[in-house]
Order: structure tokens, then C-alpha cells, then sequence
């Protein structure tokens, strides 16, 4: 149970930020689209959603590795990021 309590939590921290940066109509497609390509995530974006994440969750997000980078493109691939 707790298990499925942190994951929501998290969901609802990307949620929540993705909604405060381009408002709550971008949680329609959120989980479909490649936030990167699409704009809804920049460089500076992604600096800035890691940064969070480790003060958040205590969880280290080492941007110089393409995988971890790349992993910014989707909104499940970033949870995964925090798991």
C-alpha cells in the first residue's frame, strides 16, 4: 500500500509541475507526447525538473548520461527516473 502511495505522490509532483509551468489543459496529453519536441520542456526545463526531483525525493539525477537525458522526453520515463 505504501508503495502505491509514493507512486501516486510522485505523479502528482510531475503533475503539478507541468501543470504550474503551462497550466492544467497540458495534463491531457501529458503521458503521450514527447515534452521535449513538443516544447513543454527546455534545456533549462530539464536542469530545473532534476534539481527538483533530487531535493524532493532524495534521488540522484546524473544529466551528463544520454539515457537519463533522454528520459525527459516522457512523462512515464521521468517517473521511472524518481522510482
Amino acid at each position: 500500500m505504501r508503495e502505491k502511495k509514493n507512486k501516486n505522490q510522485k505523479i502528482v509532483f510531475l503533475e503539478n509541475y507541468f501543470s504550474k509551468k503551462e497550466g492544467k489543459q497540458v495534463l491531457k496529453n501529458i503521458k503521450k507526447i514527447n515534452l521535449i519536441k513538443t516544447g513543454y520542456l527546455d534545456s533549462m526545463d530539464v536542469v530545473n525538473l532534476a534539481s527538483l526531483i533530487q531535493k524532493t525525493f532524495k534521488k540522484k539525477i546524473d544529466l551528463s548520461k544520454e539515457k537519463v537525458l533522454k528520459s525527459f522526453e516522457k512523462f512515464d520515463l521521468i517517473l521511472k527516473l524518481i522510482k
